[in-house]
């Protein structure tokens, strides 16, 4: 069985799985597309393609069915402690300051994770919480972890987990919270298994019912509203205003990052990480700008790079119009000096001295290590990479530039580095430029597994990073 849909058949396709579901494909995700679809009929029990496209199209799809589609719709590209400076400041400042404010008497505490895939995220909530309360036996805790996805939800229920979703994770993570079980299978010790419970919800369902009877005091949805039409993010956003406590947070991953969208939360900076915070002087307007997002109207309704933070990806790519261009990309890097091989020190031990100077604030002496590393390892392209995220952090963007065009200079093949390029320049508004670093990303990715976790992006998939830029089309070739 193989997919021969037309474009125009695709189109009627994504708009009923837009309708019934709210997640978009771009004309650039057909392919893929297809390929879920070819996986759909099969589990629905055709033989024939066309005749299961026909009955998608014509037949209201049950809560078991629409479950079943959104399994090979959606992407489950997760592990525990996912972003740890997300983590950091989770355990460091927001948490600290909810436990105060409720020493009044009041000692409930309730989280929701929305998008919550296979489990991963709820669970290291509730890691994060375990950590943080000394006596939690004291609190009535909710977390509540919510999928489309119902394989996704079973999953979460058993709470076993391979290596897999552990990449990228602190060694204590899994030796103090898991039960090693046979086959390289982890078990989350049954404390942490029972503060969390799992329901298989659709965001674009009941938009303005909130999942819990009772307001939640911090909404994670991560990694979900990329997928969603403007309008469809507008109601989510609504729902998650509606559901949060007067001095709730918000969190979304770094990509989807955009005041623009959220207009009635204040961002709220911490190292490495942003949070919004539900602003006590706005109240929910459903009316829309011009984008069909922005709940205050917006002067331009057209790209903001403002909006952009250095991970937040939105742009477009016509790939008949902008082949990959790699030539004339190499031709106007010009390092600051030839790398030349020099007498290597450890790089990982000078990495690490240098994250830790970063997560304590200390800037300056990071880059100045940094620099020092270097000098004795010209070749280290992470080093170039990291030297740049400091330069970024201290508002040096013009600096971090040249140091991402060295790393790529060094090793052209280096996706997080065409990457992060592409993503600063599009916040300085060079979206031809920024458009042609995405396009290497892309052709350098097309070969890889989807397993594949990238070089320098925390556990970032091969997939997952296509999946970030083919999902998100804000047409910036006309901008």
């Amino acid at each position: 069985m193989k997919c021969d849909l037309t474009h125009a058949e695709f189109g009627k396709v994504c708009d009923v799985i837009v309708q019934r579901m709210g997640l978009y494909f771009a004309p650039e995700r057909y392919e893929m597309l297809g390929r879920s679809l070819v996986a759909a009929a099969n589990q629905f029990g055709f033989q024939n393609f066309n005749s299961f496209i026909t009955w998608l199209l014509t037949k209201p799809l049950t809560r078991e069915e629409t479950g079943i589609l959104a399994s090979h719709l959606t992407i489950s590209e997760t592990y525990f402690w996912r972003e740890p400076q997300v983590f950091e400041a989770l355990t460091n400042t927001i948490l600290p300051g909810l436990i105060h404010a409720k020493n009044d008497g009041n000692r409930n505490l309730r989280i929701w994770s929305a998008g919550c895939s296979t489990g991963e995220e709820p669970y290291s909530l509730a890691i994060a919480l375990h950590k943080t309360i000394p006596q939690i036996t004291g609190w009535n805790i909710t977390i509540i972890g919510t999928d489309i996805n119902p394989q996704a939800i079973k999953k979460a229920e058993n709470a076993i987990y391979s290596e897999w979703s552990f990449r990228n994770t602190p060694p204590w993570l899994k030796n103090k919270y898991f039960i090693p079980l046979e086959n390289q299978q982890f078990k989350i010790i049954p404390p942490i298994r029972k503060m969390v419970s799992f329901k298989c919800t659709n965001l674009n369902e009941e938009s303005h019912k909130p999942v819990t009877d009772d307001l939640v005091d911090i909404i994670f949805c991560r990694n979900v509203l990329m997928y969603l039409t403007p309008e469809k993010i507008s109601l989510a956003a609504q729902k998650f205003f509606n559901t949060l406590n007067e001095d709730g947070w918000f969190v979304v991953s770094s990509c989807e990052l955009s005041s623009e969208v959220f207009p009635q939360f204040r961002a709220v900076n911490f190292p490495g990480a942003i949070f919004y915070k539900k602003r006590k002087d706005v109240f929910f307007n459903p009316s829309k700008s011009d984008t069909g997002i922005a709940m205050i109207p917006s002067e331009n309704p057209g790209i903001h790079p403002d909006s952009f933070d250095i991970s937040q990806i939105e742009f477009s790519i016509d790939r008949e119009k902008h082949a990959p261009i790699e030539k004339p990309l190499l031709a106007e890097i010009s390092p600051l000096y030839a790398p030349t091989p020099e007498t290597e020190i450890n790089t990982p031990d000078a990495v690490a001295v240098i994250r830790q100077l970063a997560d304590k604030g200390m800037l300056s002496d990071a880059l100045t290590q940094c620099n020092t590393a270097i000098d004795a390892n010209k070749m280290a392209i992470g080093l170039y990479y990291l030297r740049a995220s400091i330069l970024q952090e201290l508002g040096h963007s013009p600096e971090a530039i040249a140091s991402l065009k060295q790393s790529v200079y060094i090793d052209h093949n280096f996706i997080m580095g065409h990457f992060t390029l592409a993503s600063i320049l599009i916040k300085q508004g060079h979206y031809k430029q920024a458009t042609r670093y995405f396009q290497n990303v892309l052709e350098l990715t097309k070969d890889l597994s989807g397993t594949d976790i990238l070089p320098e992006s925390d556990g970032l998939s091969a997939l997952h990073i296509r999946e970030i830029i083919l999902t998100n089309m804000p047409k910036i070739s006309t901008a």
